[in-house]
């Protein structure tokens, strides 16, 4: 691996795992064992290297999100297999990390919003418009809108300010449950059948 994906992927991590804002470029460098100079041979600044991470997540989520809709054609387990992809990738989210993109680094908060609004909203409606076909997801839905408040619902986790005052957030707990509000609110009693056989989803529902 190259010096500067070597620092990209140790970034992308401590960002993460500790918020945006907290990690510093010193910070980078000891957790890769080199000098900082080394890190600005390669980046620019903090801005550069924090943009450059979230380009990274979009690429990453967008291909793998593609790849499971062209390979799974039931749009229920589309969605639990991109959620599964979702909990892989950010197991150790930290609970600012949207909000220190919006305050401190605004464009690569831009960045991640418009793919939200691109690539994320025309998933999700392609994967609404294919399970009313299916007759998985109810056909009396507006789909365009339903497709826009799913998103908000996502990318709310994300909020710091959602969850303040909650000093043992579960991440994985919150995006399930997200996850079976949206099935629950879209299915059919066919579509339900097809949730309901998803054991990983329904592990919580004691909580």
């Amino acid at each position: 691996m190259e010096v500067r994906e070597r620092i990209l992927q140790a970034a992308a991590r401590l960002f993460m795992e500790l918020g945006v804002r907290s990690v510093s470029m010193d910070d980078v460098a000891k957790d890769l064992s080199i000098s900082k100079k080394t890190i600005y041979k390669h980046y620019q600044d903090k801005n550069q290297l924090v943009f450059d991470t979230i380009s990274m997540h979009i690429a990453e989520m967008e291909t793998n999100t593609t790849l499971i809709m062209s390979e799974e054609d039931n749009p229920v387990l589309q969605i639990a297999k991109i959620a599964d992809f979702v909990l892989q990738m950010n197991k150790n989210v930290h609970p600012s990390v949207l909000f220190d993109l919006q305050k401190f680094y605004p464009e690569s908060y831009s960045h991640l919003i418009e793919h939200r609004n691109r690539y994320a909203l025309q998933s999700v409606n392609q994967n609404l418009k294919k399970g009313i076909e299916q007759g998985l997801f109810r056909n009396d839905m507006n789909r365009q809108r339903v497709a826009r408040i799913y998103i908000c619902l996502i990318f709310s986790m994300f909020q710091n300010t959602l969850f303040e005052g909650e000093e043992n957030r579960d991440f994985r707990d919150e995006y399930i449950e997200t996850i079976k509000y949206h099935l629950h609110a879209v299915t059919t009693e066919k579509g339900k059948s097809t949730f309901s056989e998803i054991s990983w989803l329904q592990a919580n529902q004691n909580h």
